[in-house]
């Protein structure tokens, strides 16, 4: 894993729980002088199971993912996608070989950023966003049930209170078990970046913050380095005194190199 730079930064919070679940990684071409294709690869990992077994799986998800990127060739595409097949194969044999690791899992967003713009890969509930000129704007797609519950508002089938209140709204519909996949969103085509634009990854404990929030703090502290951002962020998620806060992991890329 390489060392952070000065064009991103993370951060990490356990909330109010007792342990941390949630795991992070990156891989940065750019350290390395010979690199002839710079891009970044930034991982996030959000497990489940219970202490051990949770912490395990992000664990495993984020190194074997990152590791198999690493040494894969083709397309931007086929390497995330050849990742996550490794690494869900990964989570499937700690399960088998441990009774304590048995039903555990994880979500799992991956996303590479480059002079081609953004490509990423993401199972289950962690949202990356794009922010740009005062717009925070989530690009993957969301395998919790919250989507659904909003289906359900739209066609009159719920309040909107209901939905908002329904103990099944963070369920996850997808999640890296060591099983079939259920739902995988992968870009299709490369997002086009601008210089000055932001990428967000994160664990769903940040959704205590409205998009509208994030984003009023994004503008509000825009000049600002990726390290007091994420910090902002950070507090003010913290701040809002949840008594069940989830763990939380922010990262936070801004995009400095000329583009096509």
């Amino acid at each position: 894993m390489s060392e952070p730079s000065d064009r991103f930064s993370a951060l990490q919070s356990r909330g109010n729980r007792n342990y941390q679940e949630d795991d992070f990684g990156f891989l940065d071409s750019r350290d390395s002088a010979a690199s002839e294709n710079e891009h970044t690869l930034l991982v996030v990992a959000d497990g489940m199971g219970g202490h051990v077994a949770g912490a395990k799986a992000s664990q495993i998800v984020t190194e074997s993912f990152i590791d198999t990127y690493h040494h894969s060739e083709g397309t931007t595409a086929s390497r995330l996608q050849a990742s996550l097949q490794r690494c869900n194969n990964e989570i499937g044999l700690a399960a088998a070989n441990s009774k304590v690791l048995q039903g555990m899992g994880t979500t799992l967003l991956a996303a590479v950023i480059s002079a081609n713009g953004l490509e990423w890969i993401s199972v289950g509930d962690s949202p990356l966003w794009l922010y740009r000129d005062g717009v925070l704007q989530r690009i993957n797609e969301d395998h919790s049930m919250a989507p659904i519950l909003a289906d359900m508002v739209i066609a009159g089938e719920i309040t909107a209170a209901q939905a908002t209140c329904d103990p099944k709204r963070s369920a996850l519909r997808s999640a890296v078990m060591g099983k079939k996949l259920r739902l995988v969103d992968a870009s299709v085509d490369p997002v086009y970046l601008q210089q000055g634009d932001m990428i967000l990854l994160a664990t769903d404990g940040i959704l205590t913050l409205s998009d509208e929030q994030i984003a009023k703090l994004i503008e509000s502290n825009y000049a600002a380095p990726n390290e007091e951002i994420v910090d902002i962020i950070m507090h003010d998620v913290n701040d809002t005194h949840n008594f069940n806060q989830d763990n939380t992991t922010i990262l936070i890329y801004s995009t400095d190199f000329e583009l096509d």
